[in-house]
Parts: C-alpha cells; sequence; structure tokens
C-alpha cells in the first residue's frame, strides 16, 4: 500500500561524522529506489544544502523552526513542532534516524538508534546533551513500533540498556560508496593532495574525528615506536578535526607531538572532503582505527574499498564488521606495543598484506547504501 513517510532529519550535523555520512548517503539512495512511496523529508533550515542536489520528485522538504544549530532548538523543533508538522502533512509513518523520536508523534514511528555511545562513555558528551540523550532515548525505543540499529553491537546494547525486545530491533548495516574509492584516480590529483598537506613520505593514515576515545594520542606514541625501534621512514597522516569540546583535545595531541619531537611526521590534515580523502586511503601504507568506541565504522569500509590494509581496534562493533580478525589486524586499542607491532607486520609482511587487502574488498562487497535504504525502507513501511 503506497504511504508518505516522513523522514525527521532535524539538528546539526557535525561536519565529519558518521551522522553526516548516513544523512548523505542514506537519502541519495532512498531518491534512486523504485518506491512506491513519498517521502516527506522534515529538516532544520540548515540542512537543505546538504542534500539538496539528491532529491528527486517523489520527495518533499518541509523546513522546521528554529534555525540554531543548539541543542536545545532540535529538542524543541523534535518534541514540540514536528508533531504538528506530521499531521499537518498527513503522514502515515515517521522515520527518526537520530536516536529518538517526538514523543508526542500523532503517528507510528520507527528510529535508528546508531550509537550508545553515551552508556559506555558518559564523560566524551557535554553535560547538556548527555542529559537530553539520557532523557530521550529509553522513552523513544519504548514508543517506536521498529527499532533499527548499524550493528548487531547496537542491537546488544538497546537491550542490554534500555530493556527493549530484541525482537523489536532490526540490524540493517551502513552502506560504503565503493565506487568512489575505487575509480577515477588521477594523477595530478594525487601530486595536488600529497602536496596540499605536505605528504612527503610513506604514511599510516587515520581519517575519523578527533575524539579522546577514539585514541590517536596511542597512535602517535606507536609512530614514534616504529620511528625509534624499527627504523621505519614514515609520516602519519590525522584526517579530522576536534569540534567544539574536543578542540581542546586536538590541542593537547599538537602538544604530544611537539613533545615527541614528530613535527615533521605527523600532519594534521583537518576535515578532508572525499574527493581528496580516496589519494590518502589509496596510498597509504596502512590504514589506523585504534577507537575505544564504534557502532559501525564507515573508515573501515572506505579503506578496504580503496585496498588499503587495515589496523584497528578489538572491541564493540570492530569483531563483528572485520569478521573477527579476517579482514583486519585488530588490537587492544590502549596498547601501544600491540599496536606498534601490529603496524609493523602490515607494512612488512607482504602475504599479510595481500591477504588483508583481498578480504577487505570481498567484505565491502556486500556493504551497499541502496541495500541500507532498501531494507530500512521495508521496515518502516511495514509499520
Amino acid at each position: 500500500m503506497k504511504k508518505n513517510i516522513g523522514i525527521v532529519l532535524l539538528g546539526n550535523i557535525s561536519e565529519d561524522t558518521g551522522g553526516r555520512n548516513y544523512f548523505i548517503n542514506f537519502t541519495k539512495a532512498l531518491s534512486q529506489l523504485n518506491s512506491p512511496h513519498r517521502f516527506t523529508l522534515f529538516l532544520n533550515p540548515n540542512q537543505k544544502p546538504i542534500i539538496e542536489a539528491f532529491l528527486s520528485e517523489k520527495m518533499a522538504v518541509v523546513e522546521i523552526p528554529p534555525k540554531s544549530k543548539s541543542s536545545i532548538a532540535k529538542v524543541i523543533s523534535e518534541q514540540l513542532i514536528a508533531p504538528f508538522y506530521l499531521a499537518k502533512h498527513k503522514i502515515d509513518v515517521a522515520y527518526f534516524p537520530g536516536n529518538f523520536v517526538s514523543l508526542l508523534s500523532p503517528v507510528p514511528t520507527v528510529v535508528a538508534i546508531r550509537s550508545m555511545l553515551y552508556y559506555h562513555y558518559p564523560r566524551v558528551i557535554d553535560n547538556s546533551r548527555l542529559v537530553v540523550r539520557k532523557a530521550l532515548t529509553p522513552p523513544s525505543a519504548r514508543m517506536a513500533r521498529a527499532i533499527i540499529t548499524p550493528s548487531q553491537d547496537i542491537k546488544n546494547d538497546v537491550i542490554k540498556f534500555l530493556g527493549i525486545d530484541g525482537r523489536k530491533i532490526h540490524v540493517v548495516n551502513h552502506g560504503v560508496d565503493a565506487e568512489l574509492f575505487q575509480k577515477n584516480y588521477v594523477e595530478s590529483e594525487r601530486v595536488a593532495v600529497f602536496k596540499k598537506f605536505g605528504v612527503a613520505k610513506k604514511f599510516i593514515l587515520y581519517a575519523s574525528a578527533l575524539w579522546e576515545y577514539k585514541n590517536q594520542d596511542k597512535l602517535i606514541l606507536a609512530l614514534a615506536n616504529l620511528l625509534e625501534r624499527h627504523q621505519h621512514d614514515l609520516q602519519l597522516v590525522i584526517a579530522g578535526k576536534g569540534i567544539n569540546m574536543f578542540e581542546k583535545y586536538e590541542a593537547k595531541l599538537r602538544q604530544l607531538v611537539d613533545q615527541k619531537g614528530l613535527k615533521e611526521r605527523v600532519i594534521f590534515a583537518g576535515l578532508v572532503p572525499h574527493q581528496e580523502l580516496k589519494y590518502l586511503y589509496k596510498h597509504a601504507e596502512a590504514f589506523a582505527y585504534p577507537s575505544s568506541y564504534e557502532s559501525f565504522g564507515n573508515p573501515l569500509f572506505e579503506a578496504w574499498a580503496a585496498g588499503v590494509p587495515v589496523v584497528c581496534a578489538n572491541v564493540h562493533s570492530f569483531p563483528e564488521m572485520t569478521e573477527n580478525g579476517k579482514c583486519a589486524v585488530m588490537v587492544n586499542p590502549l596498547n601501544v606495543d600491540e599496536m606498534t607491532d601490529a603496524l609493523h607486520r602490515v607494512m612488512t609482511d607482504s602475504t599479510l598484506r595481500q591477504k588483508l587487502i583481498e578480504a577487505g574488498r570481498n567484505r565491502v562487497a556486500s556493504f551497499s547504501w541502496e541495500k541500507c535504504a532498501r531494507e530500512t525502507l521495508k521496515i518502516i513501511a511495514s509499520v
């Protein structure tokens, strides 16, 4: 039966997080599906330019005030204003991809709980956001007719921390734009990217936000070990930025680099657009992802698509995504020596490198945004 499906995408979209990646790619894939349903996207006024290029004729856009990017504004917009818009536009079912639903929603809801970070590491979130998340996630999970998580690990957390019946929770993996990382490489563009960021040697790549639980400090110490113990002639490229409360953490990372005498070895590239980032993936000696928490880990799949061997953490969703280490060398993300040895092996053992590269490419083949959008839509439409 044809339905008018509301997709409520309110709130600020941080520049270098999985949330932004999901927002863009899910919307793009949804617009390309051959579906009988109509979609109404309810957006903050700041969000429309991000996805405007992907919108199809069957997608209406409704902007919900206020325009502010603050957490309080998001709560007001989502909890108090959105319900009136859902009723006004005669929505049949509403999908909320951002962890909470409108608790006053006049229509059935589906929620995507894409992270439970704040239950494991509450101190990494500022107090106002922590209060909002802890207050809204449990009732949202109870109220929603169905819950979508990007991994089995998050499903387990929702059951554990929120007491939700597992039969209500559906695992729908995110996708990867494999073609972006596998095609259309131009040597002159590679040269320009390397010149822009000062890449002059073989290098290890890290690409994600600069948040303390992601352990970039341990990676910097591992680099120091690689230079001293194993005599590697390397650089480390850190593509990402410390946003808001994590600007101080980025400053600490820079201080650590100075203390270790690594200023010529560590490149803080900041936010790198994917059209440039793909050259860093493609030519890296290894991709390092020592994060203590990931709900899915989009950069893993980008690295695998680009054909670079991966060293990553061995906690939370990493065993699930790497098929228990088939596609990556997994390490304790807090153990610098373990990380050092793994990176050394990946860079010097040609058999291991090739094995990881092939396993990664095979892994990526079954993950697409089209599949993510199709499976998500099936769950929403069933409600």
